[in-house]
């Protein structure tokens, strides 16, 4: 049986980055056929996904994404970075997060 502690966790921490097929969910969210290629990355120590040949998209569901790893991944050049909304480590890399990735006219989404 689960204490509180665990199931109120498991209500704020509903991504589960274990979880590859989170990825195929993603990617059916946002339009993107399962017939594309993914690549499990590792980012300065970091997991990410790469979908397509050329990487449309980025996925990461790691927690505690610091902005040198938002850095990392606009070097890939994906047309979108898809974070979970709980992944960044805080509000400074949050706001960093935007303005890197609007420079470098990528597009960034939560989930």
């Amino acid at each position: 049986m689960l204490s509180l502690y665990d199931r109120m966790n498991s209500m704020i921490h509903n991504v589960k980055v274990d979880r590859t097929y989170i990825v195929c969910e993603i990617m059916l969210k946002w339009g993107v056929p399962l017939t594309y290629t993914v690549k499990k990355i590792d980012i300065d120590g970091v997991t990410a996904y790469s979908v397509g040949e050329d990487c449309l998209l980025l996925i990461c569901l790691a927690e505690n994404i610091t902005t040198e790893n938002i850095e990392a991944m606009a070097d890939y050049a994906p047309a979108k970075i898809i974070l979970a909304e709980s992944a960044l480590a805080d509000d400074t890399a949050m706001s960093n997060a935007h303005y890197i990735l609007r420079d470098r006219r990528i597009e960034l989404k939560l989930v």
